[in-house]
């Protein structure tokens, strides 16, 4: 069952209260912004999640709620991955993702991979799919690049946040279309590669694509 706005802003009250203002402030804004509600039900009932560049784990939150029995969420910025985690489902750990053993059942990368050049992607995609159990979940949200007006104030608002509030790291943006992103993907052994718009009523051009690793591979 999809969780509603009014209990995932309980849950996160709940997860995040203790947090520092300024980063209970970024959590808010961050739900806000973005529609992870209608993101949740992409993830298998059960699964064990690996989230990376998993920021303060606000996904990784809600996933544990309802969906995921255990999240391990990666993030290499020590203000956020060194702060307390916010269920005990989910596994913080503070670096990067090459470090990570064992398999999942989805791999989730969320606002993430726009930040990283091409050949650095394609290396964590590729890792993502050696970490997948065979008909494991990947599960990607980004910017539809092909949406020209929304692009422009998402690009703006990346702008501000680099310039002025240095709330997130990595080497400028790159947005990939939906082609693009199917190419490499299907590059990397993925199959079943599905794209779907969540931005109604947002700003923003979200989109999020899945993928799977084949049941056979």
């Amino acid at each position: 069952m999809s969780i509603g706005h009014v209990r995932a802003l309980r849950i996160l009250h709940r997860a995040f209260g203790g947090y520092p203002v300024g980063h209970r402030l970024h959590i808010l804004i961050r739900y806000l912004t973005c529609p992870y509600t209608r993101t949740i039900d992409d993830v298998p009932a059960g699964a064990r999640v690996l989230e990376i560049g998993s920021g303060h784990a606000l996904y990784a939150r809600l996933i544990a709620e309802d969906r995921a029995r255990e999240v391990v969420a990666v993030e290499p910025d020590l203000r956020k991955s060194l702060l307390p985690s916010p269920s005990p489902r989910i596994r913080k750990i503070a670096g990067y993702d090459e470090g990570i053993r064992g398999t999942f059942d989805v791999v989730v990368l969320y606002d993430v991979v726009y930040r990283m050049p091409l050949h650095i992607r394609r290396s964590v995609l590729g890792r993502a799919f050696d970490r997948l159990v065979p008909g494991g979940t990947l599960l990607i949200k980004e910017m539809d690049a092909g949406h020209r007006w929304k692009m422009k104030w998402a690009r703006l608002q990346e702008w501000l946040s680099d310039t002025f509030l240095h709330l997130t790291i990595g080497e400028g943006l790159l947005f990939q279309t939906r082609d693009e992103v199917a190419a490499m993907l299907h590059d990397l052994g993925f199959v079943d590669f599905q794209a779907r718009a969540i931005d109604r009523g947002y700003p923003h051009p979200h989109i999020i694509y899945t993928a799977k690793r084949s049941p056979e591979s």
